[in-house]
């Protein structure tokens, strides 16, 4: 059961808030979504792996709309965030986060292509004849929470603490306060029921020295954890900021923080740099796994560990549901959809019945179609950092005029041999090649990425150890962290299980991190996870990849010598003739044709035969403009070899 301890980011925002990813390969401009199929609130849900926020700016004036995510005992959640202002505070929209995550996720993806030898020899065929015979011969806005004003409690404000209010705002009992003494202000909040523990204080100090205000939320009693929703809070403020220091207290390795940044201009960070993907870093593991997380990762911290990517930038997209049916937001139900009992459009009164129910998906709506009346333009920045390199708060500002930001745009190729496998001279070497590229998909940061016979792990540098996380795609990885936490929890209070009770880290040890396993691997052996155990175990190395991992290692592959292929087989008919080829392969002794299948048959004729005096002679094959490439197999003797082990080495290249 994971528990975040009283924790903020983005100057509202959340610790354990976390963003959508698994559609990040194409992004849907357009704005169209879904029917008819019908629409379900798990198709528009968040991403449970990034902190997201969307910030309204507005002269003079910012609104944060703060997603929180959270899971445990209801009485154990408590939300804190510094505020430059007094805020108006209410509820928004949980669906609005999931349609924009679909509606603006980065355009980014891999193709493959295959390097197999193409062979020099192409099937030719005569022209096919017509005999005859004609063609037709031929058969609103977000929630009102009805905030109210409360009583204050009976436990006494200590000095340097003031109330500046306090309101039940939908199933939160929140309170607006400065705090002089931010150690004096944890106690006093513990007093008020709320889960917070000493390590908060030195983290609060420098928001409350630069006079900011604190928002606390808790749950009422009663509520669930599944009553948390988004808060909506204005205040005043020059320009939207992100407090990422106190976000570090209970913080992932590589939590992804994505701000939506709506108002009139488009958005970039102050004074942080704006990082470029590397599209010939893209690729897929062995898996299949896509590793643009992991690669955006990588991009941020060659760029100092405080850069952001521009993954959207354009109109505030408003969602349409009519995918070419034409059944959808059109005068009339010409479809037959209202009253089955499916919600497939939203927007149209003759489904409301049908849509009810979907509530998150309906407010989302309302929230995406108020912003887009009231701005015209939406920046989407995305962020990953660890615990360790949260020091630092950014801010944002309008880009110049005629100044256009950087979206992700990126498309990477893949190299394969699949299909050729068995005609490669050295299976080994290409054993060695494809097990590494596992490290495509794993992002060691302070570390080495290696293959082991069970996938790709980290060998972590002096000082850190390997910890295993669920990455934006929502699956574990691994990577290495500080082996002295930044935030001591315990010395806070909390009283954390021993993380290292049950845990077996095989050829290493393990570290307790604040009650978090972690493993320190021994010489010669690497870090790896698994989908099923999702915890760290060090095992042999077999091959070291010379980096930290999140690339694209298939262009080994061209190294490898592999046969040329047999000519194509053409059948009856057909002829071969020789075009060339700037894949020729290796000679392995059956690349040359029979002299015979280089001689054009006789060329066909019609013969008056059938209805249409369509013979038989008038059936010939493809055209002669048609090559037709066949590359044929041929297994060489005990081909496949089982990989041999190897002393760890660098990567060729």
């Amino acid at each position: 059961m994971r528990v975040w301890v009283a924790a903020a980011a983005l100057v509202a925002a959340s610790v354990g808030v976390e963003l959508a990813w698994d559609a990040v390969r194409t992004a849907a401009a357009c704005g169209c979504l879904s029917p008819p199929a019908p629409v379900g609130d798990e198709e528009f849900a968040v991403n449970q792996q990034a902190e997201q926020i969307i910030f309204e700016v507005e002269p003079g004036f910012v609104t944060a709309h703060v997603l929180i995510q959270y899971a445990g005992a209801p009485e154990s959640f408590a939300w804190i965030v510094p505020v430059p202002s007094v805020p108006e505070l209410s509820l928004s929209a949980t669906g609005a986060f999931g349609l924009l995550e679909q509606l603006t996720a980065p355009q980014v993806g891999v193709g493959t292509q295959n390097i197999c030898p193409v062979s020099e020899w192409q099937c030719r065929y005569h022209d096919p004849l017509w005999c005859g015979g004609d063609d037709d011969d031929f058969p609103g806005g977000f929630v009102d929470a009805g905030a109210s004003s409360s009583d204050a409690s009976d436990n006494p404000t200590p000095d340097g603490v003031d109330i500046v209010d306090r309101q039940t705002v939908g199933d939160y009992d929140t309170i607006i306060f400065s705090a002089g003494d931010t150690a004096a202000a944890v106690a006093w909040l513990q007093g008020e029921g709320f889960i917070v523990n000493e390590t908060m204080g030195p983290y609060m100090q420098p928001y409350a020295d630069g006079g900011m205000l604190f928002v606390a939320a808790k749950l009422l009693p009663g509520a669930e954890a599944t009553a948390i929703k988004p808060l909506r809070m204005r205040f005043a403020a020059p320009a939207p900021m992100i407090p990422l220091v106190l976000t570090a207290v209970a913080a992932e390795p590589q939590l992804t923080v994505t701000a939506y940044l709506v108002g009139d201009a488009f958005m970039r960070p102050v004074g942080h740099p704006v990082v470029e993907i590397d599209p010939d870093r893209l690729a897929t593991d062995g898996s299949g796994r896509f590793n643009y997380p992991m690669v955006l990762a990588r991009a941020i911290d060659e760029a100092g560990g405080d850069g952001f990517a521009i993954e959207y930038a354009g109109a505030v997209p408003v969602p349409t549901f009519d995918n070419g049916s034409s059944c959808c937001e059109q005068d009339g139900d010409w479809c037959g959809l209202g009253g089955n009992g499916q919600c497939e459009c939203p927007r149209d009164a003759f489904d409301a019945a049908d849509c009810a129910k979907q509530t998150d998906l309906l407010e989302g709506l309302a929230l995406l179609d108020d912003l887009a009346a009231r701005h015209t333009r939406m920046t989407r920045l995305t962020t990953r950092l660890s615990p360790e390199e949260m020091t630092f708060d950014p801010m944002f500002e309008p880009v110049p005029e005629g100044t256009f930001p950087t979206v992700v745009s990126a498309f990477g190729t893949q190299l394969s041999l699949a299909g050729c496998e068995t005609q490669i001279f050295d299976p080994a070497m290409y054993g060695d090649i494809t097990g590494l590229q596992d490290c495509a998909a794993v992002y060691c940061g302070a570390g080495t990425c290696a293959s082991t016979w069970a996938g790709a792990g980290c060998a972590c540098d002096a000082g850190t150890v390997a910890r295993v996380f669920t990455d934006l795609d929502g699956r574990p990885s691994v990577t290495c962290v500080p082996e002295t936490p930044p935030v001591d929890l315990e010395a806070g209070g909390i009283d954390l299980p021993d993380a290292c009770a049950t845990l077996d880290c095989g050829l290493g040890r393990c570290v307790d991190l604040n009650g978090v396993p972690a493993c320190e691997c021994d010489g010669g052996a690497v870090a790896v996870t698994d989908e099923l155990r999702k915890l760290p175990y060090c095992r042999p190395i077999d091959e070291l990849s010379g980096g930290p991992g999140s690339d694209d290692f298939s262009e080994a592959l061209r190294e490898l010598a592999v046969c040329a292929p047999p000519p194509p087989v053409c059948g009856a008919g057909g002829w071969l003739e020789h075009v060339g080829s700037d894949r020729v392969g290796a000679s392995c002794g059956y690349e040359q044709p029979d002299p015979a299948e280089l001689v054009p048959p006789p060329a066909p004729v019609c013969d008056d035969g059938g209805p249409f005096g369509m013979g038989c002679g008038c059936r010939g094959g493809g055209g002669a403009g048609g090559a037709v490439t066949a590359l044929g197999g041929l297994a060489l003797a005990g081909a496949l070899w089982p990989r041999r082990r190897r002393a760890p080495r660098a990567h060729r290249g």
